[in-house]
């Protein structure tokens, strides 16, 4: 098997780096909410669902902001089955710990996670745990079966799945193509497929172009939050 660039000692230095650091509007944020991802349970799946070896520093804080976000959502809605969407899995952590949060909430539902990259193939993620090869999407999450086992793995565009989709989103996270016209189509899609309250997280909101597809959507309550200056989600709120 073809082996990756970066080695294991460069992971784990990445790593702990990234779980030393701090960030206090996060802290706040779950704080307020009242709900917080497990810190051993993040760190753990973070190293190798989200700690990629690259010019820029890891940061897994997207996860708490969903995990908060969507308990929260989980305590007042009366949906029997609560449906989440997942638009660019990446190496799947953001589909994996909404998982987390219907499992610690004791709820039913079903996370549809899509990407471009085929989860089938063993294609290169950037992950420690493909250092002695690569491995297809469903090896690499080999610890999370319980997880895993709340989550279907899609292969396509996330402006493409509402073409054929119409069933009702409670909670959808985006962070797929950052390009402006991809994320305006994957914003109205959701739209399209959300009630009163249902809610959207958008990555990477320092994007211009995904700044500009957010503030362009209507009939939403819009709430920035800074992890850092190059890492800014976007809480909305179907009103």
């Amino acid at each position: 098997m073809s082996k990756v660039t970066a080695t294991k000692e460069q992971y784990d230095a990445a790593w702990r780096d990234e779980c030393a650091r701090s960030y206090p509007e996060i802290d706040l944020l779950v704080k307020t909410i009242g709900y917080d991802l497990d810190r051993e349970w993040m760190q753990t799946a973070a190293r190798v669902l989200a700690c990629p070896v690259k010019v820029n520093p890891p940061c897994w804080q997207h996860g708490r902001v969903v995990y908060a976000v969507l308990r929260r959502y989980l305590s007042s809605t009366p949906a029997d089955v609560v449906r989440c969407l997942d638009i660019g899995t990446a190496k799947g952590y953001s589909a994996i710990v909404a998982a987390r949060a219907l499992i610690d909430a004791g709820r039913v539902g079903l996370v549809t996670s899509i990407d471009v990259i085929d989860p089938d193939a063993k294609a290169r993620r950037n992950t420690v745990a493909e250092v002695d090869g690569l491995l297809t999407l469903h090896e690499t999450l080999a610890d999370w079966q319980q997880e895993k086992s709340m989550v279907n793995f899609v292969l396509g565009k996330g402006e493409n799945w509402f073409v054929m989709n119409r069933k009702r989103i409670h909670f959808a996270f985006v962070d797929g193509k950052h390009a402006y016209e991809s994320v305006r189509k994957e914003l109205v899609g959701l739209a399209g497929c959300q009630d009163v309250g249902d809610v959207i997280i958008c990555d990477d909101l320092q994007v211009p172009g995904v700044a500009r597809a957010v503030k362009e959507l209507r009939g939403y309550d819009k709430t920035d939050v800074v992890a850092l200056p190059e890492r800014v989600y976007s809480v909305l709120v179907k009103k």
